[in-house]
């Protein structure tokens, strides 16, 4: 949900601004489950993998500070250890810094690597090296980490303005996030649009963030593309009703290693508080059999329970809804086959109305602007970008007659008689759009 399976994890020291210990655990974040002192009931999707909540499994929630503060908890209760933070690089990152740095090579093992094999390599030696067979797995990246730094320190003056200007378009991107313990450093990084918070609207505002998470799928996300259709129904009577259509495509190949398994998608539609279900489509299940039965002895999580609220099963699909960090949230599964497409649907009616009142005409101001037939309502959309994946997005808004857009801003618009249409664009940031509704008479 955070932007990918946290495989790797290392431990970082900063005095005075200076790097002075980077640890790099070679067996990566599965290191820590052999001293984990307690035994939690994982999500209730997550028991596909496994039957205890555990370190790598701990960034369930697309809200990253709420990941962040579970990743600390694993850490505190497996290590014993505390820490100031956690901050998420995903492996686009390496690519970015390549391009700018070149290739840089694995003294170990004779490898060369660059911008454009770097992530394919790693993730080869990872499944396939020696280190494997002893428990070391992620040896490459603790061998490779003092490598990277200090090509990073000693870069030319010229390879600074490309280099920041990549690490400010991948803090953008949510390439990387943070969350830190102390809260005047949190609230900076809050305030920058680093923190990976899911955006909080206003109470009258269209929301959408859709959350992949593969289950049991390999690394068969890197083979997928994915298409969010969204469109909003304005009816007379200021009732707004949503129809999301999600398609996915797997392009990878069955015979693929690593990326040829079918991709088994739990997927988390976010929308505005208080929204209603009007009917959902289009959902694979993983056999029940490939659910495992967690301990009886295991304890239920109270931040798990104090973050994410079920509200109610829909009988219909299958579909479970809850409210989480002030959206409504629907999930459910869709399996994707290489060579093929899936698609799913969600219709549901928002919380709150369009006021479409014919105006008041008491007051002078109201009277002004009914003589000049330009009696404005307002309608904001805001879309979300979950980190790591690509996904393209596209937007219908329809009105009621006699009303017409009269202002329309936001990226990729085209304006119609009765709406408005966002052209199908690559999603890589939070996005507004806001349209005023005029009526004719």
């Amino acid at each position: 949900p955070t932007g990918g399976f946290m495989g790797s994890f290392a431990i970082l020291s900063v005095k005075n601004g200076e790097i002075v210990d980077l640890s790099v655990p070679a067996g990566g974040a599965y290191d820590l489950n052999g001293q984990l002192s307690v035994n939690e009931i994982p999500p209730l999707p997550l028991t596909i993998v496994n039957k205890r909540w555990e370190f790598q499994d701990a960034n369930w929630f697309p809200d990253f500070s709420a990941s962040a503060r579970k990743i600390l908890w694993f850490y505190r209760h497996s290590w014993d250890g505390s820490a100031d933070g956690v901050i998420a690089v995903n492996s686009s990152v390496l690519e970015r810094l390549l391009s700018v740095l070149g290739p840089i090579t694995d003294e170990v093992r004779g490898l060369n690597l660059s911008a454009e094999n770097a992530t394919a390599i790693i993730q080869n030696e990872i499944e396939t090296g020696p280190e494997k067979l002893r428990n070391k797995p992620k040896q490459i990246l603790a061998d490779l980490a003092p490598t990277i730094i200090a090509s990073i320190k000693n870069t030319s003056a010229g390879n600074l303005v490309p280099l920041l200007g990549n690490l400010e378009e991948a803090l953008r991107q949510k390439e990387i996030q943070a969350y830190f313990t102390d809260p005047a450093a949190e609230a900076a990084v809050l305030s920058s649009g680093w923190g990976g918070a899911i955006t909080q609207t206003d109470t009258d505002s269209d929301y959408l963030l859709v959350i992949n998470t593969n289950l049991q799928g390999q690394k068969s996300d890197a083979r997928m593309k994915q298409l969010i259709s969204h469109q909003a129904m304005i009816k007379s009577d200021g009732t707004v009703i949503d129809n999301v259509v999600i398609t996915r495509e797997h392009t990878g190949r069955k015979d693929e290693k690593f990326y040829g398994a079918p991709n088994v998608d739990y997927i988390r539609v976010y929308v505005p508080e208080g929204s209603t279900l009007l009917s959902a489509s289009g959902f694979t299940w993983p056999e029940e059999r490939s659910f495992r039965a967690f301990d009886p002895a295991s304890k239920s999580d109270p931040f798990l329970i104090s973050q994410e609220t079920e509200l109610k099963i829909d009988e219909a699909s299958g579909t479970r809804i809850t409210s989480e960090f002030g959206k409504t949230a629907f999930g459910n599964w869709v399996i994707t086959t290489p060579g093929s497409i899936s698609q799913v649907e969600f219709s549901y009616r928002l919380p709150f109305r369009i006021n479409l009142e014919a105006i008041d005409n008491n007051s002078i101001l109201d009277k002004f602007i009914s003589d000049l037939s330009v009696a404005m309502k307002p309608y904001r959309m805001v879309a979300q970008k979950q980190s790591g994946i690509t996904s393209d997005f596209e937007s219908q808004v329809i009105f009621p007659p006699p009303w017409q857009p009269s202002w329309l801003g936001g990226p990729h618009t085209t304006p119609a008689t009765n709406g408005f249409r966002v052209e199908e664009f690559p999603l890589t940031n939070v996005e507004t759009w806001t349209v005023l509704l005029k009526k004719n008479n």
